[in-house]
């Protein structure tokens, strides 16, 4: 080979090397064109590698993996843990467990794995949570020593298991229910106005004539020198005359026409 076809061919061969570069930047530049594509969000255009796939989900992937992010964050707010569906226009695809653990935040994800095991709990009819202030713990409870006592174990909040209320502290549940259901006030109430009934229709029942006491005092036998067992005042019982007047004066002290009094005593 002489001078010029060296020549040529080294041309030759710079222009293939040329026309190879072009073609491999073309090449380049629609994988590229090929490999992004625009968030439905945020409208941002990001690589393929951003978007999240769902296992479930037929459809090619719309949404960015900040967007999704937020979304299940959002969707946690408003919607039971477990009907979180894929954000795609028209999708019914419902996220599974870990589509959530892969993709949300730190935080989201704690939320949503809180609400799942809190759901997976409630479905055990032995497990109770706690009912205390700030408490957020439960347990197995299972009627034992305690009975219809819930102890929490965390906090010591003790809780009725069969009203789910704070525990009745000296009352049985039939007691409570005695007293919740109005019946026990009305009860009272009856044999209350049974009692003053009774009270005021018996002469042998009077009223302390102590200061400030009035309680009423049935009196079936004995002397008329009574005691008041409330107050302690002591009173003749025929004219309800104080015995300190009596004992510092005598018998004058009670009323002209009691039996007691000195003028009556020789008749």
């Amino acid at each position: 080979m002489d001078g010029y076809d060296q020549f040529q061919q080294e041309e030759t061969d710079a222009q293939i090397a040329l026309q190879l570069q072009r073609d491999d930047e073309e090449v380049e530049r629609h994988a590229a064109l090929i490999l992004d594509r625009e968030c439905i969000v945020c409208g941002d255009a990001l690589p393929m590698t951003d978007f999240p796939v769902l296992d479930g989900c037929t459809h090619d992937s719309e949404t960015c993996l900040t967007c999704f992010q937020a979304w299940i964050s959002s969707e946690l707010n408003d919607k039971t843990w477990n009907a979180l569906r894929c954000p795609a226009n028209g999708c019914q695809v419902v996220l599974e467990y870990h589509d959530v653990q892969q993709y949300a935040t730190r935080d989201g994800y704690e939320r949503y794995d809180f609400l799942a095991t809190r759901s997976a709990l409630n479905d055990d009819p032995n497990f109770r949570w706690c009912r205390g202030p700030s408490c957020n713990s439960g347990q197995i409870h299972m009627n034992g020593v305690e009975g219809n006592i819930f102890r929490c174990v965390a906090c010591g909040f003790r809780v009725c298991v069969i009203h789910e209320d704070t525990w009745h502290e000296g009352e049985t549940c039939a007691d409570y229910d005695y007293r919740v259901s109005g019946k026990k006030e009305q009860d009272q109430q009856l044999a209350e106005e049974a009692t003053s009934q009774y009270l005021e229709g018996n002469e042998q029942i009077k009223k302390c004539p102590g200061a400030k006491c009035g309680w009423k005092i049935e009196k079936t036998h004995g002397c008329d020198h009574m005691t008041c067992a409330r107050c302690r005042h002591e009173f003749c019982w025929q004219c309800l005359a104080p015995y300190s007047s009596i004992r510092a004066n005598g018998n004058a002290s009670h009323k002209k026409n009691c039996k007691y009094h000195t003028r009556n005593l020789g008749e």
